[in-house]
């Protein structure tokens, strides 16, 4: 900051510039390292080895819960993930109900394997979130793929008859009263 000087006979008004002191800056004994470096591919290795405090399976909280807090957790999720447009993740989990097998097991029916592909890639997410908001950590998620039986189009008048004719056998009695071919 610039700062006056008072006059004197011998001095006129001179302007001292002071320099800005510098904040104190500590060494820096780790230069950053580029990620395509081989450098850091050990500081990788380092942090893979720092040891994490892990609870024992055993200690994990195993709350038993209720399928409407089940529900209401899964809807809640659905519902983040509606906000962060995650739509299609959403509307594949809103799609089908939810049932519990045993006490930890929840299964869910999804339409055909590409849903059951992206509903395994939100397991990630999804898993942990229940098993904390539940308080259960031994939660599992089984998806069951919905079989859907393709039924065949008919094309031919003969195809259409014979179509016609499984869903109504009284058709052959109409058919042979006014004598009509096919």
């Amino acid at each position: 900051m610039p700062q006056v000087v008072e006059s004197s006979p011998e001095t006129s008004n001179t302007v001292v510039q002071e320099s800005d002191p510098k904040p104190y800056q500590t060494p820096n004994t780790i230069a950053p390292v580029s990620n395509f470096s081989l450098s850091s591919v050990a500081l990788k290795k380092a942090a893979s080895k720092v040891v994490q405090k892990k609870i024992p399976e055993e200690a994990k909280p195993k709350d038993p819960f209720e399928l409407e807090d089940l529900k209401a957790l899964w809807t809640e999720y659905i519902d983040q993930l509606k906000k962060e447009k995650k739509l299609n993740i959403a509307s594949i989990l809103s799609m089908n109900n939810l049932e519990v097998e045993n006490s930890n097991q929840i299964l869910f029916t999804v339409t055909n394997e590409m849903n059951k592909a992206e509903v395994n890639q939100e397991m990630e997410h999804l898993l942990p979130f229940l098993r904390k908001r539940l308080n259960n950590y031994e939660i599992q998620i089984k998806l069951i793929v919905l079989e859907i039986t393709k039924e065949e189009t008919v094309s031919s008048p003969t195809e259409k008859y014979q179509y016609l004719l499984n869903l109504n056998p009284a058709l052959e009695d109409l058919k042979n009263k006014f004598d009509l071919d096919f």
